[in-house]
């Protein structure tokens, strides 16, 4: 009878051992550990995603170092006004600048600058978010797909981390393209292949958007899918690779989309 006691209280400690590794393998990390985690230790990163899906600092991270781009908005604004000038010259023979300033006053001009900068601050603070969970939806849909067993807070918790490299992408190339007085970012492929293109043609939109800080993130998110689903090398690349496709068109549609809107603007006030 003792001996059978004995063997219970072994099984129980060892039971409660086992219990015990298995808690601290997946302790909750710290804001701070999260941050330092994205790029010293992304395995271990995804692994606490998985068991702890924080969302809510890090994208509240995100959109606070996203303000930081705000000085640069008029200006940006004033270069991508030049730059479609020149698009609308080449077009239709008329400075598209100088028609929108022969059709309002100073006082006018002074307001819609004003409005453009806080409407693009507004705007930063709400496509982060956008991005965010839009991403994890995407993502979450390819997985599943291929039979992935990842949570979709999870893929939403993995792009809150993410969108940090795509932050401070923007942080970093904002102000050099401010100095060189251009839209072309430094970092993409199209300052490789097509640093004379302009956001009119859908080639450079792809090739922009294609960078050194999405290069970087489609590997984080390619730890991620992998960490979360338990997918083999093969299965994760193939995901990744359709996600980061999808991306990357999006991001070149909408940028024509965005031209073809200025386009319509223009012939409307123009007759």
């Amino acid at each position: 009878m003792s001996n059978e006691n004995n063997e219970f209280e072994n099984n129980e400690f060892e039971n409660s051992e086992i219990f015990t590794i298995v808690e601290d393998e997946v302790q909750k990390m710290g804001f701070l550990e999260r941050l330092a985690s994205i790029f010293i230790a992304p395995v271990k990163l995804m692994q606490n995603i998985k068991s702890y899906p924080v969302i809510a600092s890090m994208l509240f991270l995100v959109m606070g170092l996203s303000l930081f781009t705000t000085p640069f908005i008029g200006r940006i604004t004033e270069i991508t006004t030049n730059k479609m000038s020149e698009i609308m010259l080449i077009r239709y023979g008329q400075d598209f600048l100088s028609f929108i300033e022969s059709t309002q006053s100073a006082t006018q001009a002074t307001a819609s600058s004003a409005t453009t900068i806080i409407t693009a601050a507004l705007a930063m603070l709400i496509i982060y978010p956008i991005m965010c969970f839009l991403k994890a939806l995407v993502l979450f849909i390819i997985t599943k797909i291929a039979r992935g067993e990842a949570k979709y807070r999870q893929y939403a918790s993995l792009y809150a981390h993410v969108l940090i490299i795509s932050v401070i992408g923007t942080l970093l190339t904002t102000p050099i393209m401010v100095a060189m007085g251009t839209l072309l970012d430094v970092s993409s492929l199209a300052a490789v292949f097509m640093p004379n293109g302009d956001f009119s043609m859908l080639s450079f939109n792809i090739l922009s958007s294609i960078t050194l800080f999405s290069f970087l993130e489609i590997i984080l998110v390619g730890i991620g899918v992998k960490v979360l689903n338990g997918f083999s090398n093969t299965r994760a690349i193939v995901s990744v690779a359709l996600m980061f496709t999808l991306t990357v068109l999006f991001t070149a549609v909408m940028s024509g989309v965005s031209v073809y809107m200025m386009d319509l603007s223009f012939k409307a006030m123009r007759f």
